[in-house]
């Protein structure tokens, strides 16, 4: 059931996300990012109710060459195909329409880069005195 008790998600979470096999590729992909690197795995980088433990974080990245398995313009075609039917599903009532991983941050890149990124203003303040301790012009940043 849908909830905003951070500790009740935490205890029915897991198979609503992808039944066996989301579980099995998120242990699979969490034991490549933390276990290799001597990171935290799991619950032992922290929590939704007491929050993240700094410092233990781990990463893992690879770079998969698609022409190697696959004519890489039937692979995008493929791909693109799945986010369209992302796209055409319903989506839950008080959602506006369903994204894909990295469409929302592609968004907000393409307003930053064309609007300027947001700051408040306490932010932005101590920008500027930070430059001009620095002895930097700060006079271009919008205010």
């Amino acid at each position: 059931q849908p909830t905003i008790d951070a500790g009740a998600a935490l205890k029915g979470l897991i198979q609503p996300i992808g039944q066996y096999k989301g579980v099995g590729l998120g242990m699979a992909i969490g034991m490549l990012s933390s276990l290799l690197s001597g990171a935290a795995y799991g619950t032992q980088s922290g929590n939704m109710v007491d929050g993240a433990k700094v410092g233990m974080d781990g990463h893992f990245l690879a770079a998969i060459d698609v022409g190697a398995f696959e004519d890489p313009v039937r692979f995008r075609a493929r791909v693109d195909e799945i986010i369209e039917e992302v796209h055409a599903s319903r989506p839950a009532p008080g959602t506006k329409r369903l994204l894909v991983p990295g469409e929302l941050e592609a968004e907000l890149e393409a307003a930053y880069a064309r609007d300027g990124i947001p700051l408040a203003a306490a932010t932005l303040d101590g920008i500027v005195a930070a430059a001009a301790a620095l002895g930097l012009d700060a006079s271009g940043l919008a205010r």
